[in-house]
């Protein structure tokens, strides 16, 4: 499989060294998309045609990760969600969960495998309903 037809992924996260350090786990398998904030990253899904996973930090300026996630379930609602926080609340993983349909709520620091697990379980969710729509 070539690069451009591995599955996208998007990392946002408003720390370039956190996008850049998932980026370097993830490129071997996906192709691998970042942003450093909620404009930039649905920014970006327009200009890439939408991603079969995004993966998002909570805690950003501007737009948080719930309300980027929630955008994304209505723009791209074949995307898989996946939520990164540092800070795991209640309130915050609720919110996630129930506005934006949130497929995995991961904490930081997240291990490399366990994060490339989620991507790749998020990747065949992607799979499966794009392949229960065309029936």
């Amino acid at each position: 499989m070539s690069r451009q037809d591995s599955p996208r992924v998007l990392c946002v996260d408003d720390e370039a060294r956190v996008v850049e350090g998932i980026a370097l786990h993830l490129r071997k398998d996906y192709s691998v998309h970042t942003a450093l904030s909620g404009d930039e990253a649905l920014k970006v899904l327009k200009q890439i045609g939408g991603a079969a996973v995004v993966v998002s930090d909570m805690r950003m300026p501007g737009m948080d990760g719930a309300t980027l996630l929630h955008q994304v379930m209505r723009v791209y609602p074949d995307t898989t969600r996946l939520l990164l926080t540092g800070e795991p609340g209640r309130d915050s993983a609720i919110a996630a969960v129930n506005n934006a349909q949130v497929f995995r709520f991961l904490t930081k620091p997240c291990p490399p495998e366990q994060l490339k697990a989620a991507i790749e379980a998020g990747v065949l969710q992607n799979r499966l309903i794009k392949a229960e729509r065309s029936i």
